[in-house]
């Protein structure tokens, strides 16, 4: 079995549900969790979120049996900062002054 969590929404999972048994795949949804019998899904779900415009949403494969589907959602968007050199998160611009610092990057 494969599961694939739907990140606490049900109607994406209800949404999911149908898309996979109108393509032939067996499959039932737990609240905003969508069990599967395929172990090769990934693409199935990919072509999910293309064919439903859903370009802001990501499929992670966790292992070989659990999926998460979730919106990409900006650490920016918390108000962290975020490196650009190598994309480590800090909570505050001085810190990420001291963090830069230590790539080499002198700033006035």
């Amino acid at each position: 079995m494969t599961f694939i969590d739907c990140a606490k929404d049900g109607k994406i999972a209800l949404e999911l549900e149908n898309y996979l048994k109108n393509h032939g795949v067996s499959a039932k949804t737990d609240e905003s969790m969508v069990i599967v019998n395929e172990c090769n899904i990934e693409q199935v779900l990919n072509d999910f979120l293309k064919e439903t415009n859903r370009s802001a949403y990501n499929i992670r494969k966790i292992d070989f049996t659990n999926f998460l589907l979730s919106k990409e959602i900006p650490i920016e968007d918390f108000g962290f900062f975020r490196c650009e050199m190598c994309g480590y998160a800090v909570s505050s611009e001085e810190e990420l002054l001291v963090h830069r610092r230590a790539h080499g990057i002198q700033l006035l």
